[in-house]
């Protein structure tokens, strides 16, 4: 049995670029202050790994985006709708039922009173 994965939105994908461009900023200032630092391997090791890793992370979005491996918003929508046009009818159903059960309580307890001569 194949375990499908959730497929990221097309937002989403858009986000994590935003957020990998950040840590290529962030590696940017890393370098530029380099020669300033107390010690340079350590910001030279970040500068490297931040960089890396939004370069990693742009790949990734690229490949999703020119494989289509996003869902479409429009999917997204459509599903919500099949959604609550499935549950709408139930949802009427039971508050006709509810109703219908409260109506019969008040009748019963009516006869009761009537018979009772009250």
């Amino acid at each position: 049995m194949k375990i499908q994965k959730k497929k990221p939105t097309q937002i989403n994908l858009m986000i994590r670029c935003i957020i990998a461009m950040y840590l290529i900023y962030l590696a940017h200032g890393l370098i530029s202050e380099l020669g300033s630092s107390d010690n340079p391997k350590l910001m030279a090791g970040f500068a490297i790994l931040f960089t890396f890793t939004g370069v990693l992370i742009i790949a990734f979005a690229i490949k999703a985006f020119v494989n289509k491996e996003y869902t479409d918003m429009n999917e997204i929508e459509s599903d919500e709708q099949d959604k609550t046009e499935a549950t709408e009818g139930t949802v009427i159903d039971e508050l006709i039922t509810d109703d219908a059960v409260i109506d019969e309580r008040k009748d019963i307890k009516d006869d009761t009173h009537d018979e009772t001569g009250e």
